[in-house]
């Protein structure tokens, strides 16, 4: 018996179940939910961190999908209230292809999942190919959160890889499953000198007048040559919108490969 009426608190999965073709079993998403536009007319039951139990035990849910360990009280809650319970907890790119089946299984969809899988890596290959074409690749500084200043998580540093970039904390960011563990100093963000800065503020509209006001940031490279820039939300979602973005990290390197022929030229 497979789930007919599910909730969603992760923004990113009615993309993943609108791909399997079954999107009808959604009852209920989260507020932060921008994908697929048919999901957007369905009753928004919660936010990240937050939600009504009642609100969304009202929608009469078989199942509930749930993300990362800022859900975990949500999840107790919702399992004491006797929903069944999906918890994810991605870190890296290759767990958006293990929810990708996960997920298909599920909902008794394993073959439409296998198919998404191969097209999202397909996808995924291209880039990586065209990246690894350029002839140098820029050093890359992703900034997830700014007070205390975060890098991204495992799946934004695999992007910037498979982009043609280099991630400057990729170390950090691999083994920094929660953003406590990913924590920078401005010491350390002006010591990596990135090419290239890209940051999303996890809901907050990026402040270019706030990085540059931090101890160093003027003589970052980012900084002097102007590559410095904001990316849409959905790369901090492990979901298909990280397709979207690894095509506009692709296009923000090569424009920067593009002007500036070798490293020196900077």
């Amino acid at each position: 018996m497979y789930p007919e009426r599910i909730v969603t608190l992760a923004a990113e999965i009615p993309a993943i179940i609108y791909e399997l073709g079954a999107l009808h079993r959604v009852v209920g998403i989260s507020g932060y939910t921008t994908a697929p536009e048919e999901a957007l007319s369905l009753p928004k039951i919660s936010g990240f961190r937050s939600a009504s139990i009642g609100r969304i035990m009202r929608q009469k849910p078989d199942l509930a999908i749930l993300t990362s360990g800022v859900q975990q009280e949500l999840a107790v809650k919702l399992g004491q209230a006797g929903v069944t319970i999906l918890h994810l907890n991605p870190h890296r790119l290759a767990d958006l292809f293990d929810t990708v089946s996960l997920l298909g299984n599920v909902l008794g969809e394993s073959a439409r999942a296998e198919q998404l899988n191969e097209k999202l890596h397909k996808t995924f290959a291209q880039i990586k190919e065209a990246g690894e074409k350029f002839p140098w690749h820029p050093r890359v500084y992703f900034e997830e959160w700014m007070d205390p200043p975060i890098c991204g998580t495992g799946w934004v540093s695999d992007l910037i890889e498979i982009a043609g970039g280099i991630d400057v904390f990729r170390e950090k960011s691999i083994e920094g499953r929660t953003a406590s563990l990913r924590q920078v100093t401005a010491s350390e963000i002006a010591m990596a000198n990135a090419d290239i800065v890209l940051a999303s503020w996890c809901g907050k509209p990026f402040d270019l007048e706030i990085f540059g006001e931090r101890a160093g940031s003027a003589m970052i490279s980012a900084v002097k040559t102007n590559a410095v820039y904001e990316l849409d939300g959905n790369i901090l979602q492990c979901g298909p919108g990280l397709v979207e973005a690894a095509h506009a990290v692709h296009d923000i390197l090569r424009e920067h490969v593009a002007s500036f022929p070798s490293p020196q030229a900077r």
